[in-house]
Order: C-alpha cells, then sequence, then structure tokens
C-alpha cells in the first residue's frame, strides 16, 4: 500500500510541476509575442523627421506681416518612444516685413491715432516730440519692407503619438540655452503662439504707449536743462 500511494502522491507532484512549467513557458512566449505600440524600430523615421519639419516651419512661418524668402528646418534630435514623439529642431528664415507703406505698421497707426486725438498730446513740444518718434520708427520699418533679415531658432516639439503628428497636434516650445518654456501649440495643422500679438492688440500698444514716451522724453528735456542751469553757475 505504501508503494502505490507513493506513486499515486509522486504522479500529483509530477502533474502540478508539468503544469508550473508550461504557465511558465506561456508566460515566456506571451512576453516575447508583445511588442510596444510604438516601438522606434517599427516606425518609418523619415516620415516621422518629415512631419516635424513641417509642423515646425508652419509654426515658425505664422508670424503675420512677415513676408519670408527662405525657410529651412534641420531635425538635430529626435526620440521616438511609446509615450509619444519629442523633436529639437533649428530653422532658419530670411524675410522681410510686408507692409505696403510703413504706416500700416499697427504699433505705429495706434500712435498717429493717438496724435489725431489730441487729447494729451497738444502742446507744441509734445507734437514735436510725438512726430519726431513715428517718423523715426517708419524709417526703421521701411528699412526692414526693403532689406532682408535673417534669424535662427530652436525649437523643441512633442507630439503624444505618431497618430497624432500625422493630424498635426503638436506641442511647442522655445529650446534655447536660456528659455525653454512653452511657446504654443499646433492644432490640426493650425499654430497658435501664445506671445504673439494681434494687430489690434499693436495697434493699442501704440495708442496707449505714446503719451508714455513724450513723457519721458519731456523729463529728460527738462532735466538736460536744469542740468545745465546749474553748470553755468
Amino acid at each position: 500500500m505504501r508503494n502505490v500511494r507513493f506513486s499515486r502522491d509522486g504522479w500529483k507532484v509530477m502533474l502540478v510541476t508539468v503544469t508550473i512549467l508550461a504557465l511558465i513557458l506561456t508566460g515566456m512566449f506571451t512576453l516575447n509575442v508583445k511588442t510596444p505600440a510604438m516601438a522606434e524600430a517599427e516606425v518609418d523615421k523619415s516620415e516621422v523627421e518629415a512631419l516635424v519639419k513641417k509642423a515646425t516651419l508652419i509654426f515658425a512661418n505664422s508670424i503675420p506681416h512677415d513676408k519670408f524668402l527662405f525657410s529651412s528646418a534641420s531635425v538635430v534630435e529626435l526620440n521616438i518612444t511609446d509615450n509619444g514623439i519629442e523633436a529639437i529642431v533649428n530653422t532658419e528664415q530670411t524675410f522681410v516685413l510686408d507692409y505696403n507703406t510703413p504706416y500700416d505698421e499697427p504699433y505705429l497707426k495706434g500712435m498717429m491715432q493717438k496724435l489725431r486725438d489730441n487729447k494729451s498730446i497738444s502742446s507744441v513740444e509734445e507734437v514735436s516730440i510725438a512726430n519726431e518718434y513715428m517718423k523715426e520708427r517708419a524709417a526703421a520699418i521701411q528699412y526692414e519692407m526693403e532689406n532682408p533679415s535673417t534669424v535662427y531658432c530652436t525649437y523643441k516639439l512633442i507630439a503624444s503619438s505618431l497618430e497624432e503628428a500625422q493630424k498635426g497636434n503638436f506641442t511647442v516650445y522655445i529650446w534655447t540655452n536660456i528659455d525653454r518654456t512653452q511657446n504654443g501649440v499646433i492644432e490640426n495643422w493650425i499654430p497658435t503662439d501664445f506671445y504673439s500679438s494681434t494687430d489690434e492688440e499693436m495697434t493699442k500698444k501704440g495708442y496707449e504707449g505714446l503719451d508714455t514716451y513724450v513723457s519721458a522724453v519731456q523729463q529728460a528735456y527738462t532735466e538736460a536743462k536744469q542740468n545745465k542751469i546749474e553748470k553755468g553757475k
């Protein structure tokens, strides 16, 4: 009886052992079969680079009243993981200001409107200061309308997945050694720059800023005259 009982118990132990081994092998096979949803090796890097470049240039070229003569983007770092896409992109842009005349520039238009209203800037000296300031600004705008400028900027773009990148959905950061803050977003290939002002906002700033400028110049003139008088005594 002991031999019979021993053989039955031994069979039970063997059955349990075989079952455990089968489960382990099944688990190992399952782990080997599973692959990340977005493993880097399975993604066409050239496609991702093209998407990132397209998004970067759309964002960089969205500045109002800049006429771009040349724009380029180069991907200097690209990370593709299960958590999405991150890319650092350098841009180069050559542009001129795109106005019919310098006085179409919104900030200058706001100052001109302030002077026409003639509410707080009315004395001969104040009007002279305001006109000289607007003349200098108009000359600077005219220069930038006629002479191309080239700027370089680095951005970091993040997309939560390849699918979102293909839809044109990115978060955009300005990416320098000094400043690394969110600059805006791109949604369905439409850019939103958090720091750009509308024409209406710039016109308002020009309107409100002329008073401040004229007052500051008047104060500087007054202090200079006073210093001259004191030195002459």
